[in-house]
């Protein structure tokens, strides 16, 4: 089978979509990638193949942390805010920079899909793109962030504010108007834009459900189960994994021979562009006696490390995460699951987003703590770490999801499906 992924111009996205593109090559499927040139060694190093889109706004060239890096300056001082605030400040820009990214790609779809004719498409945005709705095409929405946003019901909160399962009714009433308020002019441009392309806008969403099928990524052992099962036309895969490569680690390897525990710290390519939240942050672990590796991001000169860390621009995550014994990150889905996937607990600093939600889930779930970055006391965060190393039933817990993610096959249901889908349509 052909499928065609489609993912938003950032690492989460373009990351997790490798993720289940390698995990359906191994059924013989051809995945095809459409991204922006600047994609295409990442994409490639795991014999992908690229079609490319073009994106006049950003140069082919553009280090591929620059855009998101950009983005955070320009709007770094919501980060220290409410996920409220937020939400107006900071979430509604980025959705309408998601819309511009859409439209620029939209009417380079129907070429490519010409051209290379595939059996399924997989998109993972957060607005409708109209070429795949009408495409004729099979399609499926990939949720690649976390899931609680595909939950329905009167008492499911909404995601990115990082409310807890069971917030009071009034409340979740309250923060569904207060979104539909925000959104409604974002919402009803958008809503123009969709019917001018021949696409029927969704009630309460700008970005459209597949009839076919839609998928996301989160291990059973913390998913939503409290509102009921998955939801209708929802297909729950365990983890979207990338293979760990033997490239260089992005520092020195003997790093690891020093005695102590080992700590990775990552805000991701956003987060690491904070520089003043880098700095508070790097000041408070210099503090610890324990041993850290630091993924310094874009403005990796801006910033001395400490003598008990290492770090570098860029670090190949996956190979270090099964070396070390905790994992203190922004709570991107990615990177969230990545960590449970091979057993190692989490403090998990949250800057926006669907990252509160899974900051509030590791709390809840008692995997892991959760802090907003930009408020954490020195004694709170160092004391965390400790209590967390030292924790032996929640590392045990944390152990037993991994073992459980990595066994999982939930991916051979998945395939299961779509080559169900793909000979239904045909």
């Amino acid at each position: 089978m052909k499928i065609f992924f489609i993912p938003m111009d950032a690492f989460g996205h373009v990351n997790a979509c490798i993720g289940l593109a390698r995990m359906l090559s191994e059924f013989e499927h051809q995945c095809i990638f459409a991204v922006p040139k600047r994609w295409c060694k990442p994409i490639e190093e795991y014999n992908f193949k690229v079609e490319i889109v073009k994106d006049p706004t950003v140069p082919d060239d553009q280090d591929l942390q620059k855009k998101n890096g950009d983005f955070v300056n320009r709007y770094s001082h919501t980060l220290s805010k409410t996920p409220r605030e937020q939400f107006i400040e900071l979430l509604i820009p980025s959705i309408n920079r998601d819309i511009h990214y859409a439209k620029i790609i939209d009417g380079q779809i129907p070429t490519i899909l010409e051209s290379i004719d595939p059996d399924l498409i997989i998109i993972d945005f957060y607005v409708t793109l109209p070429s795949v709705v009408n495409s004729g095409k099979p399609w499926i929405h990939l949720t690649s962030c976390n899931p609680l946003n595909l939950y329905a019901g009167p008492n499911v909160p909404p995601s990115c504010f990082g409310l807890s399962i069971d917030t009071d009714p009034d409340t979740v009433i309250s923060y569904k108007q207060f979104i539909a308020e925000s959104m409604k002019d974002v919402k009803s441009d958008f809503d123009e834009w969709l019917v001018s392309k021949g696409v029927k806008p969704e009630p309460f969403a700008i970005s459209k459900s597949s009839p076919y099928l839609n998928v996301y990524s989160f291990p059973s052992d913390l998913d939503y189960s409290e509102f009921g099962p998955v939801p209708d036309k929802c297909f729950r895969l365990d983890h979207m994994v990338r293979l760990v490569q033997e490239d260089p680690l992005g520092f020195d390897e003997k790093f690891f021979d020093r005695p102590g525990k080992k700590i990775l710290f990552s805000l991701g390519s956003m987060g690491a562009a904070d520089v003043e939240l880098m700095k508070r942050l790097v000041g408070i672990l210099g503090k610890s006696k324990h041993l850290f590796i630091v993924s310094k991001g874009l403005f990796h000169d801006k910033y001395e490390l400490p003598e008990n860390m290492i770090g570098a621009k860029f670090l190949n995550q996956m190979a270090i995460l099964p070396r070390v014994d905790l994992v203190i990150h922004h709570g991107g889905n990615n990177t969230f699951v990545e960590s449970l996937y091979f057993g190692k607990p989490s403090i998990v600093l949250p800057l926006f987003g669907d990252q509160h939600d899974n900051g509030r889930r590791a709390e809840d779930k008692k995997i892991g703590r959760s802090f907003r970055p930009h408020h954490v006391t020195e004694d709170e965060l160092l004391m965390a770490i400790d209590e967390l190393l030292n924790d032996k039933e929640l590392n045990n817990r944390v152990l037993k999801i991994g073992e459980n993610i990595r066994n999982s096959k939930s991916i051979d249901d998945f395939n299961k499906k779509i080559e169900e889908i793909i000979k239904v349509h045909k």
